[in-house]
């Protein structure tokens, strides 16, 4: 299946507010999807509300899909994830934004008929890999130099996404609390990783306590990003286990290179999520996943433990700082690793969809090279 392809669309229906003495338009914009998307399995719906002053008095958006409410939504960002089916076939996609003074905005799209049924069920397993030769990260390897086994194995590698490939990096901050005297400095230091991305790659920045708010997703400007870590804010306790499933199921349904930074500086205390789930959503990912325990938290047994199984299971790394002023350190060797990442595609000759465990190991058939890669994944991982 390919991935679906999401456009911007200028559909927008208008009211008037009075803003700074004058009426200026509201517009609610469908962004995701268009008119033009074969659409099918997990879909990203989204909307634009222009202006920005306007989105505090909307009161609530229902999203609806051929009828069935997918999602009501009360504060931005105003995103839906609903999975139609495997078959691609038209969608008629509804939103309806409720405002405070009772107006509402009511918009339609349908999505691209492509006039037969077609079945789109293909499994993609998708492997990131960090290759390193005395300690420097060896660029330029190509499709033909890596070997996968699954299980003792061999298995034919379909593609490769070279590390030149944009990335999209998801940033988990814990502002709890016990923050309140780091935040300041953490903030320095997300904004220097931040500065170290490259044109094209994107940033979500997410900030979790006792709940958990996104300041913003998949921003690829640089100023926006660094106010978004502005608006963080230091209160309330810890739930690691419910910031981990949502920073995955961010980049969950995205194909290339990507990456995953939860930083932490306390046990989790407050999550919904079981731990068990969490270390299976861990398990299943394709993201590579960058642990940080910082402060007291480094000194936590159980959460190193926790911090240190999430990273190895996808071949990233775990980190325990015990200053702020090494945070930038540990932030440049994690932007490095990510910014020579290779990913690798295959389907297994394992056709079996019996909820096992499948071991993956990777090599590079010529020289001595030291790899890092995923551990494995479950038999019904994602559909690609």
């Amino acid at each position: 299946m390919k991935p679906v392809v999401v456009a911007s669309v200028a559909l927008a229906c208008a009211l008037t507010i009075a803003v700074s003495g004058r009426q200026a338009p509201v517009t609610m914009k469908i962004v995701s999807p268009d008119r033009d998307t074969d659409v099918s399995g997990p879909t990203r719906i989204e909307i634009r509300i222009e202006p920005q002053s306007a989105i505090p008095t909307v009161r609530s958006v229902m999203f609806s899909v051929d009828g069935t409410v997918a999602c009501t939504i009360e504060k931005g960002p105003f995103i839906c994830w609903y999975d139609p089916g495997d078959v691609v076939r038209k969608h008629h996609v509804r939103i309806v934004a409720s405002f405070a003074d009772d107006t509402r905005l009511v918009e339609t799209v349908y999505t691209h008929d492509p006039g037969f049924t077609e079945s789109v069920r293909t499994e993609a397993v998708l492997v990131p890999v960090i290759v390193t030769h005395g300690g420097q990260f060896v660029r330029g390897l190509k499709q033909q130099d890596f070997e996968i086994i699954e299980d003792g194995v061999k298995q034919d590698i379909a593609s490769i996404v070279s590390e030149d490939a944009p990335l999209d990096l998801v940033l988990a901050i814990d502002v709890s609390g016990s923050m309140e005297h780091a935040l300041d400095d953490v903030k320095i230091a997300v904004k220097q990783l931040l500065a170290k991305l490259r044109p094209g790659d994107a940033a979500t920045i997410i900030g979790f306590n006792d709940t958990m708010f996104l300041a913003a997703e998949r921003e690829k400007d640089p100023r926006a990003r660094e106010d978004a870590v502005d608006l963080l804010t230091a209160w309330g306790g810890t739930s690691l286990y419910d910031a981990t499933v949502r920073a995955l199921d961010l980049v969950s349904h995205e194909w290339g290179r990507k990456g995953i930074v939860i930083f932490s500086d306390g046990d989790d205390r407050n999550s919904i999520t079981p731990r068990d789930s969490a270390t299976s959503k861990v398990q299943a990912s394709d993201a590579m996943l960058y642990t940080v325990g910082f402060g007291g938290g480094a000194n936590v047994p159980s959460l190193k433990q926790k911090l240190e199984s999430y990273a190895r299971a996808t071949g990233g790394r775990a980190f325990f700082p015990q200053h702020t002023s090494d945070l930038n350190d540990v932030f440049n060797e994690i932007v490095a690793e990510l910014a020579n990442q290779y990913v690798l595609s295959y389907s297994s000759t394992n056709q079996k969809q019996d909820n096992s465990w499948r071991n993956i190991k990777v090599r590079i058939k010529n020289g001595k090279y030291e790899v890092r890669a995923r551990d494995g994944y479950r038999s019904h991982g994602p559909k690609r």
